[in-house]
This record gives C-alpha cells, sequence and structure tokens, in this order.
C-alpha cells in the first residue's frame, strides 16, 4: 500500500459546474493556449489501465517533454489519473479530481505524490516545487474556465 503522507495536495474552488471545469480540462488539444505547464497527452480520452504520453513544459526553457503514464483512475466526469516512472524505480501518482459543491461551484483537486525507494527524500526534495506548479494550474484553469462560462 502507498503510503500518502508525502503526497502534495492542492485545490481551488471554481465558479463554474463540474460539467464545464471538466470540458476545459480535457480539451487536450487547447491546454496550451491557456496552461504554464501541462499542455496535452496523446489521447482523446485516456482509458484506465492503458498507456499513453503526456506532454508538458519544461518552467524555465519553456521546452516541451513526453512522458509516458498508464491511467490509473478514469471516471468521466470526476476524475483522472496516471502512474509513470520518474526516476529510477520511483514513480509518480498524479490524480486530478473535481468535487461539486451545494453552490453550484466546483472544488478542482490535485494529488500527486512520489513512490518507490527514497522516494521519501525525492518528495521532501520536490514538494515546495510541486506544490507551487499545482497551484499554478489551478489558477489558470480557474481563470480559463470562469472566462469561457461567465456567471451573471
Amino acid at each position: 500500500m502507498e503510503n500518502k503522507a508525502n503526497n502534495v495536495f492542492t485545490q481551488i474552488e471554481i465558479n463554474a459546474t463540474p460539467e464545464q471545469v471538466w470540458n476545459v480540462l480535457t480539451d487536450w488539444n487547447n491546454l496550451k493556449e491557456w496552461s504554464s505547464s501541462f499542455i496535452g497527452i496523446s489521447v482523446n480520452k485516456p482509458i484506465k489501465g492503458e498507456r499513453f504520453v503526456s506532454y508538458f513544459k519544461k518552467p524555465l526553457t519553456g521546452e516541451k517533454i513526453a512522458l509516458e503514464h498508464i491511467c490509473t483512475e478514469y471516471e468521466e466526469g470526476l476524475k483522472f489519473g496516471w502512474s509513470g516512472d520518474i526516476i529510477g524505480k520511483i514513480k509518480d501518482h498524479h490524480i486530478y479530481s473535481l468535487e461539486p459543491t451545494q453552490s453550484g461551484t466546483t472544488i478542482f483537486k490535485q494529488e500527486d505524490g512520489l513512490h518507490g525507494p527514497n522516494s521519501k527524500f525525492y518528495n521532501l526534495l520536490a514538494k515546495h516545487k510541486m506544490t507551487a506548479m499545482y497551484n499554478k494550474f489551478n489558477k489558470e484553469l480557474k481563470m480559463r474556465v470562469e472566462s469561457l462560462y461567465p456567471k451573471d
């Protein structure tokens, strides 16, 4: 069983329905228009247990990088997640999820952690940077969704 004690958790409330947030989040062809980090995946829809490639921009250079992942979670309109090798036998486990609120907004959450030999050390090194990157992505997603689906 994985130890989630060192995982990174971020969340943001978005003034839109889960369906609206999901539509923007999973519009893989247009992520690069608004996201400064996560810019797409190689499939139209991830399928649990299948491999795909995700594309990111390196923070300092803007260079595009591709990482192979296995889809570990997929519930249409609610969440998706992946796992992939990062360093040696250390795996990254990332989950995006949406939670509707009573007031009609959506809580968007990201959870990520490194698991495997010496992962606690790498989690400690990366936790601050990962938290900052995910909070930035969350704000970018919020801005994009709320600009496309303004509330009266």
